[in-house]
């Protein structure tokens, strides 16, 4: 083997296991560089989260003051953030909406490693015209009669949370506080 391309080589393959290597080595909070979003900036990448959310659940509040958190899929976000979720009128949210309106809805995205949590006011919305917009065909087997056995509920969020790998959105070190926004 001719000696120069040997050594092009080995300069190669080094540059290589150092790229390798600092990609591979742990990265600390204390290192990563402190990111002030603006609000707009927070804005955008929440939705792009929510957007590719895989997962999502509504999270109420009982009448022992106990959390209840239950995967549900949300309908897209509405103008600054409001969502609306449909169920039935005789479940256990419902009746936990009705005694405490404060409720969370969170969305997770594991690809990016990024989550939203809009935490806000629920209240029920039993307009036909709303319920026909919130409605996904398929869903006359759980609700036979849209007018009786669907409802909606709809967030109003009065704060957003949001941490993202993907987006390097991150708490700040040393207690983890999250990047928010409030409404």
């Amino acid at each position: 083997m001719n000696i120069r391309i040997h050594r092009i080589r080995k300069v190669v393959f080094a540059g290589v296991l150092l790229v390798a290597i600092a990609a591979s080595a742990a990265v600390t909070p204390q290192d990563t560089p402190k990111q002030k979003l603006s609000r707009d900036s927070l804005m955008v990448i929440a939705r792009a989260i929510i957007d590719s959310a895989e997962s999502s659940a509504f999270i109420t509040v009982d009448e022992h003051g106990k959390p209840h958190a239950r995967a549900m899929a949300a309908f897209p976000l509405e103008e600054n953030f409001v969502v609306y979720l449909g169920t039935n009128p005789n479940s256990r949210k419902v009746k936990q909406v009705r005694q405490n309106p404060n409720v969370i809805v969170y969305f997770y995205d594991t690809k990016g490693m990024s989550y939203v949590s809009l935490i806000g006011k629920a209240r029920l919305v039993d307009d036909p015209e709303k319920k026909a917009h919130y409605w996904v065909e398929g869903w006359n087997r759980w609700y036979p009669d849209r007018d009786k056995d669907y409802i909606l509920i709809e967030v109003t969020p009065e704060r957003l949370e949001m941490f993202s790998f993907q987006y390097q959105v991150m708490g700040e070190h040393p207690v983890w506080t999250v990047p928010s926004v409030d409404f």
